[in-house]
């Protein structure tokens, strides 16, 4: 039998379940979530946008003003696991944390997590598009590719994720604020490349966590 003192109430069951509460672990599930919505559309970054997996040629066989020659499905197979289960490693491991006990420690967690997600996704989509080393059309360089079409993205989400992090990790009048504006900061750039949402929207969802972490840790 636990004692407790006067002044000390006794920790429930339901005590606890309310320390942990469900939003964490909601926030982290939403992101996956919408990171599942998004397979289809990194794969055709893969392929179409960054031609990962594919090759260039010009005249003959390839017609007179040269074409790009990519992989069909089951070439792009490692792509959905490379990505596919990073995201859902970072999304089970979210939730773990999302279901322990309340502490600072699972803030520093979900920021852990949701900046490992971020930065898998940036190199893996510079990789794909800086790998193909044979010829390519005139004036087209792999990073060239990357910058345009995804690092634009990877900026705001970037950004995104140091405002909300310093949202998290503090606790002025403004902290909230920049917590929530870096999740939208996070949805925004994943807007203006929906290929690296498979990554993105596991990291805005973990950086949502961090800040029901935040607020149950008072």
């Amino acid at each position: 039998m636990t004692v407790h003192g006067k002044d000390e109430p006794p920790t429930t069951g339901a005590a606890v379940r309310g320390e942990r509460g469900p939003d964490a672990a909601v926030a982290v599930l939403l992101g996956g979530v919408l990171s599942f919505f998004c397979g289809a559309a990194v794969l055709g970054l893969a392929r179409e946008t960054l031609h990962f997996n594919c090759s260039w040629g010009i005249g003959g066989e390839w017609g007179p003003d040269g074409t790009w020659v990519c992989a069909d499905g089951i070439g792009y197979l490692g792509v959905a696991v490379a990505l596919g289960g990073m995201s859902a490693v970072s999304v089970i491991v979210g939730l773990i944390v999302a279901l322990s006990r309340t502490s600072r420690g699972r803030v520093i967690a979900f920021l852990t997590l949701a900046a490992i997600s971020l930065g898998w996704i940036s190199w893996w989509t510079f990789y794909a598009a800086t790998v193909y080393s044979g010829p390519r059309p005139a004036g087209e360089t792999g990073w060239d590719r990357w910058v345009v079409t995804v690092l634009p993205g990877i900026i705001l989400c970037t950004i995104g994720l140091l405002v909300g992090a310093a949202g998290a990790l503090t606790r002025h009048g403004w902290s909230r604020v920049a917590l929530w504006c870096g999740v939208g900061l996070m949805i925004a750039g994943t807007a203006l490349q929906l290929g690296i949402g498979i990554a993105t929207f596991v990291s805005a969802g973990l950086l949502a966590a961090a800040g029901v972490a935040r607020d149950r840790a008072r």
